[in-house]
């Protein structure tokens, strides 16, 4: 079993809040910490990697990220799960939510040259 150090835990935390912030035109994670509905001590905590995004945090980071929920999730819980069975699981549904995005943007690709 291997255990993510700090710093590998707050890396794919920060790669979301930066990503919401800059999406919604944000400058400060004292904004973000508003849009999320949390303190800004919270948000500074996940940058640190001393705690995680709760699930219903993890839903609205996701609509200001815009990106799918089950990726935001999966990345978060992955990199706090304690053992690596569970990590299997949340690292399986991130990448079956990439892989379901690609495909449905390849199917509307295809769709819009067979109109045309």
């Amino acid at each position: 079993m291997r255990i993510k150090p700090q710093a590998e835990k707050a890396s794919c935390v920060n790669d979301f809040l930066d990503l919401a912030r800059v999406r919604q035109g944000m400058t400060s994670d004292r904004q973000l910490a508003a849009a999320l509905q949390v303190g800004s001590p919270a948000v500074s905590n996940w940058h640190r990697g001393n705690s995680h995004p709760s699930p219903m945090t993890c839903m609205k980071l996701a609509e200001l990220a815009e990106l799918p929920l089950a990726l935001v999730l999966g990345t978060i819980c992955e990199a706090n799960a304690p053992k690596e069975e569970e990590a299997a699981v949340w690292r399986k549904l991130a990448d079956e939510s990439v892989a379901a995005k690609a495909a449905v943007a390849a199917l509307r690709q295809s769709t819009r040259q067979n109109r045309n």
